[in-house]
């Protein structure tokens, strides 16, 4: 007599469903994990500019104005908070930088916040900015920062309108981070 062996194996509806329940998953997950990610470097680059802010005040303290920037090349803009007195150890990268090494933008070196002091001599008002997660430079020339008022912000004052970043409008909203002397946002 032939003994009949029963073999046991998936159908292909049945992989398929499980391949279809996975793609489903994936498609919920990857998005969520990528809103994270972008959250977490927001979070980086205020803390980022919250210490830049400390290190500032420092420096202001024993030199009775904010370090020159105008006519310094944007890659030396921090030097003076970190030599020869260390207010800050190592100034920290910006994570939204510009990706492109050959285009880093009118104001800084690939990697550094943007940062400007006002007025010419002795500076007693700064700003410091990120691109923010839309990569795109928002702040006209953040150099000639005026000083606070809402109207730059929300239009009003001509040739200065910078637009600030705003999570509520989802995670790659339009506008920069952005952290000043007289005015600092969240």
């Amino acid at each position: 007599m032939a003994t009949t062996r029963r073999i046991t194996a998936f159908t292909l509806i049945e992989l398929l469903v499980v391949v279809a329940i996975i793609a489903i998953l994936a498609a919920i997950a990857v998005p969520n994990f990528l809103e994270a990610q972008t959250r977490s470097k927001t979070t980086r680059v205020r803390a980022d500019l919250r210490t830049l802010a400390t290190a500032l005040a420092a420096y202001y303290v024993d030199s009775n104005a904010y370090p020159q920037t105008n006519f310094v090349p944007r890659f030396r803009r921090f030097t003076s908070i970190t030599t020869p007195i260390s207010y800050i150890t190592s100034v920290p990268n910006d994570p939204f930088a510009p990706d492109d090494p050959g285009d880093p933008g009118p104001w800084r070196s690939v990697g550094d916040y943007k940062f400007g002091t006002m007025p010419l001599e002795a500076a007693h008002r700064y700003a410091l900015a990120s691109d923010g997660p839309d990569r795109i430079d928002d702040t006209n020339p953040i150099r000639f920062y005026p000083g606070y008022t809402p109207e730059l912000f929300y239009g009003g004052v001509v040739g200065y309108e910078y637009t600030l970043y705003d999570p509520t409008n989802g995670t790659i909203s339009r506008g920069d981070v952005f952290r000043a002397s007289d005015y600092s946002p969240g």
